[in-house]
């Protein structure tokens, strides 16, 4: 789970980005460079169960499924 601060209407203050999401895997243990995570073309606006693409290897990507949710 990322936190994020959000609007009365669920819409996030900035956006969520990768770099977000390699801070909240690092702090599960989990040293994944924010580069290696690829979150596609939108932007994370809006509280919400989302999906990214983490390449351990060159040869060896895990999606990652993860929610966004108000702090």
């Amino acid at each position: 789970m990322i936190g994020a601060k959000v609007s009365s209407a669920g819409k996030i203050f900035g956006s969520v980005n990768n770099i977000q999401l390699a801070e909240a895997l690092n702090e599960k243990g989990y040293e994944i460079d924010r580069r290696n995570i690829l979150l596609g073309d939108d932007a994370i606006k809006e509280v919400g169960n989302y999906k990214a693409v983490v390449k351990l290897h060159r040869d060896v990507k895990v999606d990652l499924e993860f929610e966004v949710i108000a702090e």
